[in-house]
């Protein structure tokens, strides 16, 4: 039996060759780690939890108001990096501005932010819009597709 070797970025795919050329068996490849370079690795939860920006860096965002699509009721204001571009699929509860009109609403914000499973309701017509969640370790409100409407200020 004849073997090569064929370098797969960090392992080295070893085939085995028989006098007819390759013969493709379970046993003819093996995965073995190529100990020659000596590189750092990552761990993958390293890298995908990087936590959202807040702070002074947020205040530039833009403001949008996210209005229920059923009533047009003003549910909150929220500071979105680009404003009206792109959808709202998730809401930073840090990031939400406080509005002083809707009393019920500032009072799901303040009780209910960090809970896991509770579910945001309109306070006008009752429909719920979205569920909290803890995203890269922040809570948040997972919007609901089509139950919200974004608009500018």
């Amino acid at each position: 039996m004849n073997r090569r070797s064929f370098k797969l970025g960090w392992f080295f795919l070893v085939a085995e060759f028989g006098r007819r050329g390759f013969v493709p068996r379970a046993s003819s490849f093996k995965l073995v780690h190529h100990h020659h370079e000596k590189r750092r690795q990552f761990q993958a939860s390293s890298l995908l939890k990087a936590k959202p920006k807040r702070g002074t860096a947020v205040d530039s965002y833009q403001t949008v108001a996210v209005n229920c699509n059923g009533c047009r009721t003003r549910l909150f204001r929220y500071k979105k990096k680009n404003g009206t571009k792109s959808n709202l699929i998730k809401c930073f509860v840090e990031r939400i501005v406080v509005d002083s009109d809707d009393e019920a609403m500032q009072e799901q914000i303040s009780h209910h932010a960090g809970e896991e499973s509770y579910e945001w309701k309109c306070t006008n017509c009752d429909a719920t819009f979205g569920r909290s969640a803890m995203i890269r370790g922040l809570p948040a409100i997972k919007l609901i597709g089509g139950k919200t409407r974004m608009t500018k200020k």
